[in-house]
């Protein structure tokens, strides 16, 4: 039973590091990219 606790505990460490990794990878793509609708409000 302690090893399905340990390998039900390890999978969701692993998981919930996968979709933090995922969600700051996304983040960091998001704002490499220029916000060209932004600049073209300015200046109109």
């Amino acid at each position: 039973m302690k090893d399905i606790i340990k390998s039900m505990l390890t999978i969701a460490v692993f998981s919930s590091a996968f979709f933090l990794g995922f969600y700051l990878g996304q983040e960091k793509v998001i704002s490499m990219i220029p916000k060209f609708q932004d600049e073209q409000e300015e200046t109109d």
